[in-house]
C-alpha cells in the first residue's frame, strides 16, 4: 500500500513541510523539512523517522505529545487531541458517569488516592475526574482535600511512574 501525504506551512519568510510516506506495507517514513522562502537548497530544519507500520498507532500518540510540548515551548495554546487519540489514552473518555462509579470516585478521593490513579482506574483524563469531583461537591482545589502527595495529583498529565507507584501508606 503506497501512499504519500504532504503538508506545507508557510510561516513568514519560512516554509515547513511534513511528509508521511510509504512504498510498501512494512515501513512508514515521516520527514520534516524547513527552509527560508526561495532558499530550499539550504534547509534550516531537517529530520526523518522510519518506523514499522505496526508502530504507527503509537507514533500518533507520541507526535501528539510532541505537539503539546512544542506548544508549551512556543507559548501558544495547547493543541486539542483528536477524539481517537483521547480514546486510546483514556478508554472512558466521553462515556457518561454512572452512579456506582461516582460513589467509588468520591470514596477513592477521600481515601487520599491521587487524581492520576483515580483517572487511570476509570480510564478518564485527570481533568475529567477533577470536574466530576467538583460537580459532586468535593472540590480537589480546597486545602482540606489536598492529598498527602503534596497535590502532585493536580498535575495535568499523569506520569507513568506515578500511575505505577504503589499506594501510599
Amino acid at each position: 500500500m503506497a501512499f504519500r501525504h504532504l503538508n506545507e506551512l508557510p510561516l513568514g519568510d519560512k516554509v515547513f513541510r511534513i511528509e508521511l510516506a510509504s512504498d510498501d506495507d512494512r515501513e512508514v517514513t515521516l520527514t520534516l523539512t524547513g527552509w527560508r522562502e526561495g532558499a530550499a537548497a539550504a534547509p534550516i530544519a531537517t529530520g526523518k523517522l522510519r518506523l514499522p507500520v505496526e508502530d504507527v498507532a503509537s507514533l500518533r500518540i507520541a507526535l501528539n505529545r510532541a505537539l503539546r510540548a512544542l506548544a508549551i515551548v512556543a507559548d501558544v495554546s495547547e493543541p486539542i487531541p483528536d477524539r481517537d487519540v483521547l480514546r486510546e489514552l483514556y478508554p472512558g473518555h466521553g462515556a457518561p458517569w454512572v452512579p456506582q462509579h461516582e460513589e467509588e470516585l468520591v470514596r477513592r478521593f477521600h481515601e487520599n488516592e491521587t487524581i492520576a490513579r483515580i483517572a487511570a482506574r476509570f480510564g478518564r483524563t485527570p481533568d475529567s475526574v477533577r470536574t466530576k469531583l467538583r460537580e459532586l461537591g468535593h472540590d480537589p482545589r480546597r486545602p482540606e482535600y489536598c492529598p498527602p502527595d503534596g497535590c502532585l495529583s493536580w498535575s495535568r498529565y499523569a506520569s507513568p511512574a506515578l500511575l505505577g507507584a504503589t499506594p501510599q501508606e
